[in-house]
């Protein structure tokens, strides 16, 4: 059979032997944000048969029912491979779909893009304008690449969970004053990502450590500057904004890693009183705390702290890793992502450390804003925006106070302390 596949009929007489396969859903312009597109085409391919493209809505076929596509995929095989899960799930969810860990920023689209997308890129239906031999060519390319990182084993948490909770993030999107937004940022096309007043991000999760990143179409949402009154062009959908924002974070992700125990009371104000040996600290003396205790953190403990409690029990932890480290030649995060020494550049206990620390931050967010995206399901107000550490809600005044503490508790979960700060925009954001 020839490898387009465009009537059912085609469709139905198709074999393709074993019961595993990949697929690949390639919208009408893949510069817009998944929510604003629809599929254009899919790639198809068992591992032991040639590839295939299904035309959905494109100009050079006829038109495959998208629906009856994936009833068909999901009949015949046990596991969906694809790339870039977050992006698929916006089109085609199935419990047997599985993510590729392979970020698509890395894939050469040379074949497409210097013909077609850098002339039209701005139309909605780009896609359709590339001639699918190109398409396909390069799909077939690609996968040779892909190949290699299909994973023996399935990790529940990074192809399940941590996909899913991005994309309930994301799809949300952030409602914006339109001039303010185009006074303050500088972005390429405005259909890629605005429908209305709504802007929508875009996480990238196939980061070396798992800390997602989020900038798209030429804007930095996890960078947004406070101090430019750029912050002001966002604004809630409902009546306020609330900001959930751990505190001291990383410093107590490391308590909890060495069994280090911390109260409630400031991070700063509790090892403040250990480097100085004393109950009450000076204004200065506390600041001075907080920069002791960063340099540390990220850069090794200085010698003169090194038996103070909480920095001996981090030492002997950092050793125990880095033995470890050397000895397997490999790095497990928090939640179960290896790395090797390979992809580890220049490798030193206090950078394995860091890694460590950031995917812990990335499994706790992770977990954590689970528990807020459910429990907020069936009410107005929504996580609209994660930053590192720090969630924003875009809040009904519907759902009462209730709801706002109950969020709080569910970040916190026992272990870390969460500040609130709320306003009628990113930029007025006032603690509690």
């Amino acid at each position: 059979m020839y490898y387009i596949v465009e009537t059912e009929e085609q469709l139905n007489r198709l074999y393709c032997s074993g019961d595993e396969c990949y697929i690949k859903i390639i919208p009408m312009n893949d510069e817009y944000h998944s929510i604003l597109t629809s599929p254009c085409l899919i790639y198809f391919k068992t591992f032991e048969d040639k590839g295939y493209i299904f035309p959905i809505n494109h100009s050079e076929a006829f038109k495959l029912d998208f629906d009856k596509v994936i009833k068909w995929i999901e009949s015949k095989y046990k596991k969906i491979y694809t790339i870039n899960k977050k992006e698929c799930l916006y089109f085609f969810n199935s419990s047997k779909l599985i993510d590729i860990p392979y970020d698509n920023n890395n894939l050469d689209y040379t074949l497409i893009r210097s013909r077609t997308y850098d002339k039209y890129g701005y139309l909605p239906f780009c896609t359709s304008l590339v001639p699918i031999s190109k398409i396909y060519e390069q799909e077939e390319k690609n996968f040779q690449e892909i190949r290699e990182k299909i994973p023996t084993e399935i990790n529940e948490f990074y192809n399940d969970i941590f996909p899913k909770v991005f994309k309930s993030i994301e799809e949300q999107g952030l409602r914006i004053h339109p001039d303010y937004f185009d006074k303050h940022f500088k972005y390429h096309e405005k259909e890629w990502f605005i429908h209305g007043e709504t802007v929508y991000t875009k996480y990238n999760l196939y980061n070396l450590t798992t800390r997602p990143t989020n900038s798209f179409n030429g804007v930095n949402f996890a960078a947004l500057n406070k101090n430019d009154g750029s912050r002001t062009a966002f604004i809630p959908k409902n009546d306020l904004f609330f900001e959930f924002d751990y505190d001291a974070y990383h410093v107590r992700i490391l308590a909890n890693l060495i069994g280090f125990p911390l109260d409630r009371e400031s991070v700063h104000n509790q090892l403040g009183k250990m480097y100085f040996s004393k109950e009450e600290l000076t204004d200065e003396e506390y600041a001075k705390s907080k920069e002791l205790t960063f340099k540390q953190l990220y850069g090794g403990v200085f010698k003169e702290y090194r038996e103070i409690p909480f920095f001996k029990a981090m030492n002997e932890y950092v050793e125990k890793l880095w033995e470890l480290f050397n000895v397997t030649e490999k790095l497990e995060l928090v939640g179960g992502k290896i790395l090797t020494k390979e992809q580890i550049q220049n490798p030193t206990p206090n950078k394995i450390l860091n890694y460590i620390i950031q995917s812990a931050e990335t499994y706790n967010n992770t977990i954590s804003v689970k528990k807020v995206i459910e429990y907020l399901e069936d009410k107005k107000s929504k996580v609209i925006l994660c930053t590192y550490d720090s969630f924003l809600i875009d809040y009904s005044l519907e759902d009462g106070k209730k709801v706002l503490k109950e969020v709080k508790k569910l970040l916190e979960n026992n272990k870390y302390v969460v500040k609130v700060a709320y306003g009628n925009n990113y930029n007025s954001l006032k603690y509690i």
